[in-house]
């Protein structure tokens, strides 16, 4: 893999809710560099003036002063160092190894010019050399606090973070004051999942240099994770004041604005929409999917992110040999950081379970925590080889993989907390998929194909995807048809709701819901004599927002009742105590919406443009019910109305989401997985026989559970 240089600091994916690289620092610590007294000719006096002008970034000035000062001390390890670094830095690699290696004749016992060599090696992606030099300077000295941070940063590079961190432990002990020590290490712990030691860690570094912008940025990310969104915004407003065009920063202030239900983040959007994420400071997608429903400036947006993430890793291996006919069974890959309790293991579970085992050997790399739940446990019994991948470094995992003989590999994660999806650049299989996690293109020709339908995807959204599309029958998201809903019933006292009046309710993360849906949503109320809106809280001040915003339209505040989360079954039952789901507009309730329907909840939605703003209605047209998808915002008000005001049509409707959550296609697991299996047959059949990817429409089969679903057609 291609290595950072050692000498710049640790430049660690950063686990976060939209999973992206933390800021470098900008400078190297102190090179730290001095002359033997004993063995050195050059004076105490002239070789700290040298360091003092490399220190400040003057590489030029001081190579010219070491070449003028070696006429006349040629024996000088120290000036042979220093000008091998001034070398390196304006990258004339072979020249900095000839004086790097004339400093080693004459300082054997030395570890700087060790240390400068192995940086070269990195630079020439060298690896084994690099790591032998790094080690043969700690031989020599064990506490050289560069050689510890600049070894560290090696094994980051290499995904080696579990052998990093004592490194950087050891040179945090030897220089306590050094605040991009603690910050390199920081993000070591937090990859490693010691997200409280990581935090504390953000803070010293901050307390010691305030000025250090990568350790506030990778606090406020950390803030956000902890739902502390005050805290983490106030840090995105510092980072904003030292640079208002750090849009990363921005685009994190404005979600956590959202999740605060700060309305006031739709303004402060619609000033920067034009060149946010587009003038050289990449934004999360994750971030972008809310800010608007815009599918063509999502797309750039995700193409400027995914292109320095994806080509920083080496050029793919070459195709293995193609077979001649299909193989008894595709190995298929699932790479994931959820396969425990998790809205993707609630879905995945039934298609997991109804994998037809004849044809497909199932794989599960889990590179997320290992947690003693019954999910995990699930996910470890329903496939055929489970791999427990999360100590492994980048290297070792793709070395795997490709053990496996992989015939597809599927990203689950995309852009979501935790991901490793970069990892899909170096070819973990002849063909690569994107499904399920990420609502959109990921934005870069690693990935060959996307899991859609016809109504996420419709024809002409084609170009919103760098991928090619495989558009299943009915919705692309699966579900779990033997799902346990708790059998204990709820009442509306239990929930903290009225006795009497219209339940609406939406159970959707705080930040999907913006003015539009909200002034809607309070107009029905207003419309419902009695009516209450009943909402899943994040904290009382996204609550406080909610309901000043209530009041600013004329709605008493006491009618917005919040619900506190709760286990998952428990969850599902609780919601038969509501009336009608709401969904939001721009990003549509995707788990969400199916967790309603299952558990005999009508959802009423509205589709936009973007994949985020149309899964509702994907969801909800395979749950065989097209009078809850509205065809406007005044549709959407008027349908939300009528069946307010029609006990009679709302329980009809009620009644056919029960049958029909027993028999249509969006509960059907099995049918699902032959579905899903036709379309990995499909796009494997063209890699097999030489073709390259396309658009793949495949058609319903009324027999899907009895055997293959094989008619599948190019859309293009």
């Amino acid at each position: 893999m291609t290595l950072a240089p050692a000498l710049q600091n640790a430049d660690l994916l950063s686990q976060t809710a939209s999973q992206e690289a933390p800021h470098r620092p900008t400078t190297p610590p102190p090179i730290q560099l001095h002359p033997d007294p004993e063995a050195d000719p050059l004076p105490a006096e002239l070789a700290r003036n040298l360091s003092i002008v490399y220190d400040a970034g003057q590489y030029d000035d001081t190579s010219a002063a070491c070449a003028k000062l070696l006429t006349a001390y040629r024996d000088s390890a120290f000036l042979w160092t220093l000008q091998g670094l001034c070398h390196l830095r304006r990258r004339a690699l072979n020249d900095a190894l000839t004086c790097l290696n004339r400093a080693r004749e004459l300082a054997p016992r030395q570890p700087d010019a060790y240390l400068g060599m192995a940086d070269v090696y990195v630079q020439q992606n060298r690896a084994a050399d690099a790591e032998t030099h790094f080690r043969m300077a700690l031989n020599l000295d064990a506490n050289h606090v560069m050689t510890l941070n600049s070894f560290a940063n090696f094994l980051t590079a290499c995904g080696r973070i579990d052998e990093a961190a004592p490194l950087l432990e050891a040179a945090v002990r030897r220089a306590p004051d050094n605040a991009i020590l603690r910050y390199n290490l920081a993000n070591a712990k937090r990859h490693l999942g010691e997200t409280e030691i990581a935090r504390k860690l953000y803070e010293e570094a901050l307390e010691r240099a305030p000025g250090l912008l990568e350790a506030r940025y990778n606090l406020g990310q950390m803030l956000y994770l902890d739902r502390a969104y005050e805290a983490a915004a106030a840090q995105f407003d510092i980072l904003l004041e030292a640079n208002p065009e750090d849009d990363r920063a921005r685009a994190y202030k404005l979600f956590v604005t959202a999740m605060l239900n700060d309305f006031s983040w739709v303004d402060d959007y619609q000033t920067h929409r034009r060149h946010l994420g587009l003038r050289g400071s990449p934004v999360s997608p994750f971030t972008a999917l809310a800010l608007e429903d815009n599918p063509d400036l999502l797309r750039l947006r995700t193409q400027a992110y995914a292109s320095p993430i994806y080509c920083a890793r080496l050029p793919a291996p070459p195709d293995r040999e193609r077979p001649s006919i299909r193989p008894p069974r595709l190995r298929i890959g699932y790479f994931s950081a959820d396969f425990h309790s998790h809205a993707t293991m609630y879905l995945m579970s039934g298609l997991l379970r109804e994998h037809d085992r004849s044809r497909f050997e199932i794989h599960a790399f889990s590179y997320g925590p290992e947690r003693d739940d019954s999910q995990q446990a699930l996910a470890r019994t329903s496939v055929e080889h489970f791999h427990e991948v999360s100590g492994l470094s980048d290297q070792d995992l793709v070395a795997l993989a490709r053990e496996q003989q992989l015939d597809i590999a599927i990203d689950l994660k995309g852009f979501t907390g935790g991901t490793r999806a970069p990892l899909f650049a170096e070819r973990l299989a002849p063909v690569q998929i994107s499904y399920l996690g990420y609502p959109g293109s990921l934005g870069t020709p690693a990935i060959d194909y996307v899991i859609t339908d016809n109504v996420v995807s419709p024809p002409g959204s084609e170009r919103h995807f760098e991928e090619h599309l495989i558009r299943l029958p009915h919705s692309y998201q699966p579900n779990d048809d033997q799902r346990h809903i708790a059998p204990r019933q709820f009442t509306r006292a239990d929930c903290g709701l009225p006795e009497e009046g219209f339940i609406f309710c939406c159970f959707n993360n705080s930040y999907k819901v913006t003015p539009r849906e909200y002034d809607v949503w309070m107009r029905l109320l207003s419309q419902v004599e009695g009516s209450v809106l009943w909402l899943l809280s994040s904290g009382p001040t996204s609550e406080a927002n909610l309901r000043r915003e209530a009041a600013a339209r004329g709605v008493d505040p006491a009618r917005l009742i919040f619900a506190e989360r709760m286990a998952q079954d428990e969850h599902l039952a609780r919601q038969k105590v509501a009336d009608l789901f709401l969904d939001t507009f721009t990003v549509n309730a995707h788990t969400t919406c199916s967790d309603a329907l299952w558990a005999g909840l009508p959802v009423l939605t509205l589709p936009g443009r973007q994949f985020a703003a149309r899964v509702g209605a994907s969801l909800v047209s395979a749950a065989n019910l097209p009078e809850l998808i509205a065809d406007s915002e005044a549709d959407y008000e008027d349908r939300a109305y009528a069946l307010a005001m029609d006990p009679e049509h709302l329980l009809s409707l009620r009644s056919k989401l029960m049958v029909n959550r027993r028999m249509a296609p969006l509960f059907d697991s099995a049918g699902y997985a032959r579905h899903l299996e036709a379309a990995f047959d499909a796009a494997f059949e063209r890699w097999r026989t030489g073709e390259a990817p396309t658009h793949l429409t495949l058609l319903a089969n009324d027999h899907a559970q009895s055997g293959p679903a094989s008619a599948v057609i190019a859309a293009e």
